[in-house]
């Protein structure tokens, strides 16, 4: 017997139902860059540096991605 998976929908790279940010940092002693993933965004991946260090501006750009 002969079975078929339903595959009504088109697979995605991210899952919108979560409503997750998926955020990825590389760090040095200079330059501290991150890189995230939204949902909405159209699965384009968005990168801003700041410098290495700084909390504030990291934090700021968490802040940013949550709006």
């Amino acid at each position: 017997m002969r079975v078929v998976a339903d595959r009504s929908a088109a697979p995605a790279a991210i899952r919108t139902d979560l409503g997750a940010i998926f955020v990825s940092l590389e760090l040095s002693k200079s330059t501290w860059l991150i890189t995230s993933l939204s949902p909405g965004s159209g699965e384009k991946i968005s990168k801003h540096a700041v410098r290495g260090g700084d909390i504030t501006g990291l934090l700021a750009r968490f802040a940013q991605l949550q709006d």
